[in-house]
C-alpha cells in the first residue's frame, strides 16, 4: 500500500509542479484572462480551483499532524496557519497559490514517506469542515487527498483542452520516471 501512495504522492506533486508551470506560460491573450474567466465549473475558474486544490491539501496537512507526532510535519508554518486566512492570502494570486501547492505537496510526499504500514492502517477521526465527524482509516484519507488533486487536475486539462491548450495532466505513467 506504501509504495503505491507514494507513487501517487510523487505524481501529485510532479504533475501539480506541470500545471502551475503551464499557467505561468499561457500564451497571451489567454494568460490574462482564461485563468480567471468564469467556466461554469463548482469553483468557477481555473484560478477558483487551483485555489481550493491548495487549500485542502493545507487542510489535510493539519488533519494529518492532528492524527499525531509525525516529523515532517513538526514545525512547518503550514501546519499552524490559520485556515481562513490562507484561504484570503491566495485569493486571485496565482504565484502565491503555486507556492502553497507546491509546498503542501512536498510536505504531503513526505508524510507520506515518513508513515509505516502498521500507521497507514490505524483508524483516525477528524471532523469535515461542516462539523460532521469521520473516522476513517489514515490511508484512506492520504488516498482522499491525493485522488482529490488528480480530480481537479482533470477538471483544469479539460478547460486548457476547450482553449486548445495542450497539457498531459493526468497521465500518471508520464510522471513515474
Amino acid at each position: 500500500m506504501k509504495e503505491v501512495l507514494l507513487a501517487m504522492a510523487d505524481y501529485n506533486e510532479k504533475a501539480g509542479k506541470a500545471l502551475c508551470a503551464l499557467l505561468e506560460n499561457l500564451p497571451d491573450p489567454l494568460s490574462s484572462e482564461l485563468p480567471a474567466r468564469d467556466a461554469g465549473v463548482y469553483f468557477k475558474s481555473i484560478n477558483g480551483i487551483m485555489e481550493h486544490v491548495a487549500w485542502a491539501m493545507a487542510l489535510w496537512l493539519q488533519r494529518f499532524a492532528s492524527f499525531g507526532d509525525y516529523a515532517c510535519l513538526r514545525k512547518q508554518t503550514l501546519v499552524d496557519t490559520d485556515l481562513a486566512a490562507l484561504r484570503e492570502s491566495i485569493r486571485a494570486q496565482p504565484d502565491k497559490t503555486a507556492a502553497l501547492m507546491h509546498e503542501a505537496a512536498g510536505l504531503i510526499r513526505a508524510f507520506v514517506a515518513g508513515l509505516s504500514d502498521a500507521e497507514l492502517g490505524r483508524t483516525v477521526s477528524y471532523k469535515a469542515t461542516d462539523g460532521t465527524p469521520f473516522t476513517r482509516t489514515l490511508w484512506h484519507t492520504v488516498m482522499q487527498v491525493l485522488n482529490h488533486g488528480t480530480h481537479h487536475r482533470g477538471e483544469v486539462s479539460a478547460l486548457l483542452d476547450q482553449n486548445g491548450i495542450d497539457n498531459d495532466l493526468n497521465s500518471f505513467i508520464s510522471y513515474m520516471y
